[in-house]
């Protein structure tokens, strides 16, 4: 089974420096109220909860090569998410640049105002362990005739 907890643990810590340092403040993972009534989880809220991101590492394509319209589903409904909370300023915050050109192209026009898709891309490294995470459950999801394409972790 893919161990994508090195995105919570790894990934998502380093954005959320990023975000402080454009931002001049500290984030954190919080919980928010909903105007809608609920609460949901955001993976980056600033001290003062000005400013509230949710974050996506996911790549663009499948494994087959395919644009995935269900990642892009996924990126949507955080954006609905983002719609619910109280804050000057709305991010979905996305790791890969291949993924941002997508969503830049197919979201033109349609964004709610007050939210933006901000790309805050990853160090090389960290960029290559995401990619083998995401072709790892990626592979797990799909029909066997994918299983060669999964890409091994590099010795050093």
């Amino acid at each position: 089974m893919a161990n994508t907890s090195y995105l919570r643990r790894v990934v998502e810590p380093f954005v959320r420096q990023e975000l402080g340092r454009r931002y001049n403040t500290v984030f954190l993972p919080k919980v928010m109220g909903l105007v809608s009534g609920g609460q949901r989880e955001f993976n980056a809220v600033s001290h003062n909860a000005e400013v509230v991101a949710s974050i996506t590492s996911t790549g663009g394509k499948t494994v087959s090569g395919n644009v995935s319209s269900g990642k892009v589903r996924v990126a949507e409904s955080e954006l609905y998410y983002l719609t619910l909370v109280s804050a000057a300023t709305k991010l979905l915050v996305v790791t890969s640049p291949e993924f941002f050109r997508m969503l830049a192209k197919k979201l033109e026009g349609r964004l709610a105002p007050g939210i933006s898709v901000e790309l805050i891309e990853l160090p090389e490294e960290m960029a290559e362990e995401v990619a083998r995470v995401q072709a790892e459950a990626s592979v797990e999801m799909s029909p066997r005739r994918y299983q060669d394409r999964l890409p091994t972790r590099r010795r050093e």
